[in-house]
């Protein structure tokens, strides 16, 4: 390998690396929209807020609140006109839905289920299943076990 492949190859790295952060950020809670601020208060007004990130997905902006309450942890994000996106919660892996740990099984019979996450967004709810002795390291199925992607 060339002395200019290994330095074009570096330089590509590094502009990986800046867009990645460049798209999700913390954020002050004064830098949070009054809309969004004000969605997370009213939809979980006795949680104790942890920290706010912001970040571009499809070209939208969104806010992500860090929120925690009687042990429980989560995060909720919403759009900077308050209106919500989705709510992310990890999750024992034994209250995964059977229907999810099977559809999982099925793909990958020696995988062994190590982390769940539950997203829960307007219409919907999907898992995030994190994965060992698998191809994949993170699976997202539907609630019924359909595999939405693989990481």
């Amino acid at each position: 390998m060339t002395t200019r492949t290994v330095l074009n190859s570096v330089a590509l790295a590094l502009c990986l690396t800046l867009t990645v952060t460049a798209q999700e950020q913390k954020v002050n809670q004064k830098d949070v929209p009054a809309p969004a601020l004000a969605a997370a208060t009213k939809a979980y007004p006795k949680a104790q807020v942890k920290g706010w990130e912001k970040e571009t997905k499809d070209g939208k902006t969104l806010y992500e609140v860090t929120m925690a309450s009687g042990g429980a942890k989560w995060q909720v994000v919403f759009e900077a006109d308050g209106a919500f996106v989705a709510r992310e919660e990890m999750i024992p892996v034994t209250s995964l839905p059977t229907v999810v740990r099977d559809a999982v099984k099925a793909k990958y019979p020696k995988a062994t289920l190590h982390s769940a996450e539950k997203i829960t967004r307007a219409t919907t709810t999907e898992y995030e299943v994190g994965v060992k002795n698998a191809p994949k390291k993170a699976l997202v199925l539907t609630s019924d076990g359909k595999i939405l992607s693989e990481e």
